[in-house]
């Protein structure tokens, strides 16, 4: 009887489980196909000990929670979530410009319960050197807002070949232990203006 029991609350498990993975399957996200609020993006990196690999850009889309269905176990509401890639363009020495849209993505009812309204939650340009992915970034707030956003890595990081592989690290603000010693870190700056179409 134990084992029945046991073996029953499995299979209920596993049903549960497959449920509430097919009520959150990703859904067909459309591009907006007039978007309006656009922002150009100026990332300005300064006193970096060497070159990157690689200076790449996305922005992270997300929708409320209130149009997305209940997880099956929990009960909790996951917003459904994307990446969109950001063509970064040179412009000047150690300066790149991108363009991000607030409206980009088309708003839609993608599970009967309401329509999904996406927003625009971060810029993010992760610039690689070595194992290391440097990781400014600039919040939806902050670009709506038009705000200047300085971050401060740690220049020893940068070719370090005794840190992990595929090592992320964030910036600092301007903080105690970066005016205490400036020379150790070098600088990123991102900034907003909004040009809208």
């Amino acid at each position: 009887m134990k084992r029945l029991a046991v073996t029953t609350f499995f299979i209920f498990l596993t049903l549960t489980l497959t449920a509430g993975e097919k009520s959150m399957e990703k859904p067909d996200i459309k591009l907006n196909p007039h978007p309006k609020m656009r922002y150009e993006i100026m990332l300005t990196i300064r006193d970096a000990p060497g070159p990157f690999e690689s200076v790449t850009a996305f922005a992270y889309y997300e929708t409320n929670s209130e149009c997305v269905p209940e997880q099956a176990i929990s009960g909790a509401r996951l917003n459904v979530r994307t990446d969109i890639p950001v063509d970064l363009k040179p412009a000047g020495e150690n300066s790149y410009r991108g363009t991000v849209y607030m409206d980009l993505l088309k708003d839609e009812d993608y599970y009967g319960l309401g329509v999904c309204r996406w927003k625009l939650i971060s810029f993010n340009a992760p610039m690689k050197a070595g194992e290391v992915t440097f990781g400014p970034a600039i919040m939806g707030d902050e670009i709506s807002s038009e705000k200047l956003k300085t971050q401060f890595f740690p220049k020893s990081y940068f070719g370090d070949s005794s840190v992990i592989k595929d090592t992320h690290t964030g910036g600092l603000p301007m903080s105690e232990p970066v005016a205490r010693a400036p020379g150790k870190f070098f600088s990123t700056t991102l900034i907003a203006e909004e040009n809208f179409e």
